[in-house]
């Protein structure tokens, strides 16, 4: 690929090539030693020979280093899958336009309509665009936990007893990751009750969406939710048993 200018890179040439890498990779700060070096390419590793994060492999693809041969360089081919894929997110994520009629933007959301609002970028909004596909994944999911909160939340009641121990079987509904803290917000339901709690990747233990456990805790609080207006449980200390 012939070098771009930093100041004006294709938004659609950035988006594609983000798709791509990120259906090779997946989202991961850090891609694992084997898989970054499954090819064997050169353009996998940084300088210390340790495995690239997403963005800058796709920093890479546009501006590739002159000291690395082009058959040494990973090679994304852009099918009409990718492109359609990568219209989809850019149609999607321009959709944050009209959250400001309910409410202020965030900052991060503010970017985002900045890049996907225009044709062009420059080689700063990289790192960003490397995060679409997951920042879109995030988006149709919680769109769609959002519709199955309302749908509970009609016939939700409050469980066990508040400032007391409890157990519960749950199903989980929705798992949020937080990346301010590290932890991920879960939201469950105990015979179409919905109950929420925070905890960590450790203990959430590779835990999915749609699996049914058994939980100890302490009941913290219960409310009527202010987002869907049904009543909702929260609880901590969770152990799963």
């Amino acid at each position: 690929m012939t070098s771009l200018d930093k100041t004006n890179i294709p938004l659609m040439l950035a988006l594609q090539l983000s798709v791509a890498i990120h259906e090779r990779y997946g989202f991961t700060s850090k891609s694992t030693w084997d898989h970054a070096t499954s090819t064997g390419k050169e353009s996998n590793l940084d300088g210390n020979g340790r495995p690239i994060a997403n963005s800058a492999r796709l920093y890479r693809q546009i501006f590739p280093s002159t000291k690395v041969s082009e058959e040494n360089r990973e090679q994304f081919e852009i099918t009409p899958d990718v492109i359609a894929q990568a219209e989809e997110i850019r149609h999607t994520l321009k959709a944050f336009s009209f959250k400001a009629i309910e409410r202020p933007l965030t900052n991060f959301e503010t970017q985002v309509l900045g890049i996907v609002n225009s044709d062009t970028v420059n080689h700063k909004d990289l790192g960003r665009i490397a995060s679409f596909p997951n920042v879109y994944e995030r988006k149709i999911s919680q769109e769609a936990w959002e519709d199955r909160e309302s749908e509970l939340a009609k016939i939700s009641k409050w469980v066990g007893v508040p400032m007391t121990k409890g157990e519960f079987n749950i199903t989980i509904e929705n798992i949020r990751y937080l990346s301010r803290t590290d932890s991920y917000l879960v939201c469950a339901q105990v015979q179409g009750n919905i109950i929420k709690f925070f905890t960590d990747g450790k203990k959430l233990n590779g835990r999915s969406e749609g699996e049914n456990c058994r939980i100890a805790c302490w009941i913290k609080k219960q409310e009527v939710s202010k987002y869907h207006g049904g009543q909702e449980t929260t609880i901590n200390r969770v152990k799963f048993i």
